[in-house]
């Protein structure tokens, strides 16, 4: 089973400390929601272990093997990422971006993609339906479209883990639904491990398998859905008590203020 383990992670801007020893362990065929209130450190922890931001400490382990010690190469063929916003401002068409995925698996650089590489492409094209954006310019697409495309690349990249910084926040109902459950499908049937920074309690709720609720830096409480979406938790969390309900048993939060 493949995992991702963060030991005592640490990350300071300056005098502030932003990250504080976070402990946990992301295992596959499960996605995980990070969730907390703004500026608690969710957004920095999927940075700090993308190498991006360098921590102050701690150690990240992928499968026990310490991603130090990896190539960037290799570590880009085992870690895929989907930013909070990604830029529609080049001059890509959708085929162009789909297949930056597979960057990492080149093996003659002069050559470009073989056929397995184009096979693997062809593959996701199909089971995204996304061939009649194949030529279109990623500046004429909608977000819920560039979504999409950026999702394809990702499971083009064909990588043993999924990190995703609020990829859902700028996206209708109807695609922020269809985007997770293709994420979730992914997750269970290629046993990647997901791992994904959201705002949504109730979205999180339907398609997380654990919750990690993130409060000053720290992990405030971690587990399924049903064990941490509580009101005393939420209290916590976020400083304000909401109404809970639960309908043919899922989770729902109702953004109401103040104890109820």
């Amino acid at each position: 089973m493949e995992s991702l383990k963060l030991e005592k992670i640490g990350y300071s801007y300056g005098e502030n400390k932003i990250l504080n020893e976070i402990d946990y362990e992301f295992f596959s065929g499960e996605l995980v929601g990070i969730l907390g209130a703004n500026g608690c450190g969710k957004s920095t922890l999927l940075k700090v272990i993308m190498g991006f931001l360098e921590k102050s400490r701690g150690k990240i382990y992928l499968s026990n093997m310490d991603v130090e010690e990896l190539s960037r190469k290799e570590f880009a063929k085992k870690v895929a990422f989907i930013a909070q916003k990604s830029s529609q401002n080049l001059n890509f068409t959708v085929l162009e971006v789909l297949k930056l995925g597979r960057v990492p698996h080149i093996k003659n650089s002069f050559k470009g993609l073989d056929i397995e590489d184009e096979k693997v492409v062809n593959e996701i094209v199909e089971k995204l339906n996304l061939q009649r954006y194949l030529n279109r310019d990623i500046k004429s697409l909608s977000g819920g479209e560039f979504q999409r495309v950026l999702l394809g690349r990702t499971f083009i990249q064909n990588s043993q883990v999924i990190l995703l910084d609020e990829p859902t926040s700028a996206l209708d109902i109807n695609y922020s639904l269809e985007f997770l459950e293709l994420l979730k499908e992914r997750v269970k049937t290629k046993k990647v491990v997901g791992i994904i920074v959201i705002h949504d309690i109730n979205l999180a709720s339907l398609f997380c398998d654990k919750i990690l609720f993130i409060k000053d830096g720290k992990v405030a409480i971690s587990g399924t859905p049903k064990e941490v979406i509580k009101k005393e938790w939420l209290k916590k969390v976020y400083n304000f008590t909401p109404q809970i309900l639960n309908l043919d048993g899922d989770t729902y939060v109702l953004p109401k203020r103040g104890e109820v």
